[in-house]
């Protein structure tokens, strides 16, 4: 049934995508996706989940196996790799369902509120990044925290990684390239990386 979501919300967005569409796409009764997923915003929710870490485990992207260089590799520089190659992987999976919620959160108030509930998540994951770095001694000694983490929010948003694979027409790689370098420039040390 996410896999029908997924496909109509790209085909169609939020707002034209239904969910006895979805329903009728995975070959069930609509009442199936009703009882599962309960509203169109819970299944929204759910498929914004799952496309973020590619499977149904219940395990946040910061302790997955391949995001754990991110907070724990020896150097800044293989730190800020290993974030913008997490944040490369998410964004290449769950592309659609981050377009799909940025739609939703304009035309429905309870995607506005799950919106702003990814966008508090996703400064969480930036401080939680940003502390790792300072308890290394590895952030830039000219900034304070709050930039460093605004910095890493915005570099990383779903809205600046569609500007730059839409709009400029980037590839994934260039993204990731261009996201370490930036990570790299906003919040490391140069002497240390």
């Amino acid at each position: 049934m996410l896999e029908a979501a997924g496909a109509n919300f790209a085909e169609h967005g939020y707002v034209g995508t239904s969910m006895a569409a979805i329903a009728e796409r995975a070959g069930v009764d609509p009442r199936t996706v009703y009882k599962i997923f309960g509203t169109k915003v819970d299944l929204l929710s759910r498929f914004v989940d799952v496309a973020m870490v590619g499977d149904q485990d219940a395990v946040p992207v910061a302790e997955r196996p391949w995001a754990a260089g991110a907070f724990d590799a020896p150097t800044g520089a293989e730190r800020a790799r290993a974030f913008a190659s997490t944040a490369r992987q998410v964004m290449e999976r769950a592309g659609i369902a981050f377009r799909t919620a940025a739609q939703a959160a304009v035309a429905d108030p309870d995607a506005a509120a799950l919106w702003a509930i990814g966008q508090r998540k996703r400064e969480q994951d930036a401080t939680s990044f940003v502390v790792s770095l300072g308890e290394a001694e590895m952030l830039r000694s000219d900034r304070t925290p709050a930039q460093v983490v605004a910095s890493v929010w915005l570099l990383t948003s779903p809205e600046t990684y569609t500007q730059l694979t839409d709009g400029l027409g980037w590839s994934l790689d260039e993204y990731e390239r261009w996201l370490e370098r930036s990570l790299s420039d906003a919040l490391l040390d140069p002497a240390g990386r």
